[in-house]
């Protein structure tokens, strides 16, 4: 799997260990304290921000949040597995289980034993999984439509740059 499923440190745990770095290595760095607030505080907004969007987007189909942002990555990558559901979301491998049994009872996704190594399972969403990210995609479209005139470069370099902070900040995930 791809960078996408590495760890997911909370930002204060990332920050600590920028902390310990620059304390055990004595570095002389332009990051200081009122950077990493700052940095906490928007990763915080835009989490709550996001938060709020896909609440919205599924509060009529009887999903948590957790549920839908499961449904929309498992979608985008095609089939991933519920180890790699535990640890993108940070959860356990048994709450990730728990949550794709609920969504396999609900017909929104199948959860099938890998070929390769049958103690893998490997998530995919149902077509009916995909009629309800649609329609929560339809719900969505009023957020889409505040950003129409934003240029799409502006987005593009949004994207960019949040894969870029990712980027760093993995490598000090060590």
């Amino acid at each position: 799997m791809g960078l996408i499923f590495e760890k997911n440190y909370d930002i204060i745990d990332i920050i600590r260990k920028i902390f310990k770095i620059i304390k055990t290595n004595g570095v002389k760095s332009m990051i200081t304290e009122k950077y990493l607030s700052d940095l906490c505080k928007s990763y915080y907004d835009l989490k709550y921000s996001l938060f709020k969007v896909v609440e919205v987007m599924c509060k009529d189909e009887g999903l948590t949040v957790l549920q839908t942002m499961m449904l929309f990555l498992i979608r985008s990558e095609g089939s991933v597995s519920v180890g790699d559901l535990s640890n993108y979301f940070n959860i356990t491998h048994s709450n990730a289980s728990t949550l794709c049994k609920k969504l396999e009872k609900d017909e929104l996704l199948t959860r099938k034993r890998s070929h390769a190594d049958e103690r893998t399972v490997m998530i995919t969403v149902t077509e009916k999984g995909n009629q309800v990210l649609e329609r929560m995609l339809e719900r969505g479209k009023g957020f889409a439509d505040s950003m129409k005139d934003i240029p799409q470069e502006r987005l593009d370099f949004i994207i960019t740059t949040m894969n870029e902070a990712t980027g760093l900040l993995s490598k000090l995930r060590g």
